[in-house]
């Protein structure tokens, strides 16, 4: 039987070249030309290698391998969230530097989409009979709204046991639940006019995925002439206590104020820097006339730059996956309305049903209308369960770390979607996060470890259909 290492180097440069095309598909969440050329790119691959390929009513994909009582599967999806801006690289290009491939999806998910495949065809490849039937299952709208993978759902068979190749090793047995809230409110367009200082014309900012922190805001500002120096000043004054990056642009007969900041996953929000909130904080600072500015008041008070919904008295945190985080991911205001949406990650040992009276409670300072978008349910697999313990032992195995414990994530991934699965890599301790993020990017090394891991991580659980 042939070594699964030596089989997967001898894949090298064609599973290089497969990232490569893949990220130069670009298959943005929603649309449907891109994921559905994506997912098309994909079977084609498996169908190759000699699988079974399925295109599931374009909902989806499903290849598989070998027969038996039990399934085994890979969860893997090929849609992408929008590029964002602040490239060095372009995002489509699947350019290779430094032995590393850029894109948008390079590491979430087309990499590691492509690692699961050809781990299966190096199952295949080395000989192994498995007495059970393995499947990778294709989604193509994990980054956004999940609409379609309900229906993929219900017209294939879930596997006994899946993990998915969408986070972290050693092994994820906890994620947090997710909540996108919308709040609007009608504002009174003449309550600007009762003043003479200032008023807020339009805010825009964020909206390309509220699972990214906002790396650009905007507000046009209508204001009296003689107010512009004033503004100009407090601005200066503002950028140096605080060191936030925003400019202002005098060119026309409004003020437009540009917030620049660090885009990050809402997960992990904390790492970036929100620049919606950071322009809010200014602008709070301003003798703003009407209701807009109660609004920005409030968000200031309540939301302002924190992360973990202190001010809004939901501080919820457990050991395995931490502190609730609130992202707001998009704003839209003029002189009559306001759209505010926001990203809330809160803990494994909370449920949906307890949560949703505490955020509706705490965004009635808003006195606005309150939808919840989205919702996903948090997950807890148990830690002693047989194919936790095999993927925990491929792992420590695999790289030497005997102390190595499952682990708990902010991050939402497919896992939620099936009755049993959960996150196996790719990111090894200690890698930084680049998903989501300009200059995303796979190293290629990283990509062959995966591969083999993973390749690994089926023959384990192949072993004797258990």
């Amino acid at each position: 039987m042939k070594e699964l290492k030596d089989i997967i180097n001898s894949y090298k440069e064609d599973l290089i070249q497969a990232v490569q095309d893949c990220i130069r598909i670009k298959s943005i969440s929603g649309d449907q030309e891109g994921t559905r050329k994506a997912l098309e790119f994909y079977l084609d691959k498996g169908q190759k290698m000699g699988f079974k390929t399925s295109n599931v009513n374009s909902l989806g994909g499903l290849i598989e391998y070998g027969e038996g009582k039990s399934t085994f599967g890979m969860i893997v999806h090929l849609d992408t969230v929008p590029e964002g801006s602040g490239w060095r690289v372009p995002p489509f290009e699947g350019l290779i530097e430094d032995q590393k491939i850029f894109g948008r999806g390079a590491i979430d998910d087309k990499g590691p989409a492509l690692s699961a495949l050809y781990a299966l065809k190096a199952f295949k490849d080395s000989g192994i009979q498995p007495d059970c039937k393995i499947q990778i299952i294709i989604g193509i709208d994990e980054e956004g709204v999940w609409n379609t993978t309900p229906k993929l759902l219900q017209e294939i068979t879930e596997p006994d046991f899946s993990f998915v190749p969408d986070s972290k090793f050693p092994v994820v047995i906890a994620e947090k639940g997710l909540l996108w809230l919308e709040v609007r409110k009608e504002l009174d367009p003449d309550s600007s006019k009762k003043g003479i200082g200032t008023m807020v014309y339009e805010i825009k900012g964020g909206g390309e995925s509220l699972n990214i922190v906002p790396d650009y805001c905007e507000a046009t500002l209508r204001i009296n002439s003689n107010h512009k120096q004033t503004v100009s000043e407090k601005l200066e004054r503002f950028k140096k206590q605080t060191g936030y990056d925003i400019s202002l642009n005098e060119d026309s007969p409004d003020l437009k104020l540009i917030s620049k900041g660090k885009s990050a996953h809402a997960f992990i929000c904390n790492e970036g820097q929100n620049a919606i909130s950071q322009l809010m904080k200014f602008l709070n600072d301003l003798d703003l006339d009407g209701q807009q500015k109660d609004f920005i008041q409030t968000y200031c008070s309540r939301i302002g730059m924190e992360f973990f919904g202190e001010s809004l008295g939901l501080q919820l945190e457990d050991e395995l996956t931490g502190k609730l985080t609130v992202s707001p991911g998009y704003i839209f205001m003029d002189e009559k309305n306001v759209t505010l949406r926001i990203d809330i990650r809160f803990p494994a040992k909370e449920k949906l049903d307890s949560v949703k009276p505490k955020v509706e409670k705490a965004f009635k300072a808003f006195h606005g209308k309150l939808t919840f978008i989205d919702s996903l349910e948090s997950l807890s697999f148990p830690e002693d369960d047989p194919n936790i313990k095999k993927l925990l032992d491929v792992y420590k195995n695999f790289t030497g770390e005997k102390d190595a414990k499952p682990l708990g994530m902010g991050g939402t991934t497919f896992s939620k979607a099936f009755k049993k699965a959960v996150a196996f890599g790719p990111t090894f301790p200690g890698m930084p996060k680049v998903e989501h993020q300009p200059d995303e990017y796979v190293g290629i090394d990283h990509l062959l470890r995966c591969t083999e891991i993973y390749a690994l991580a089926l023959k384990a659980l192949a072993d004797n259909g258990q």
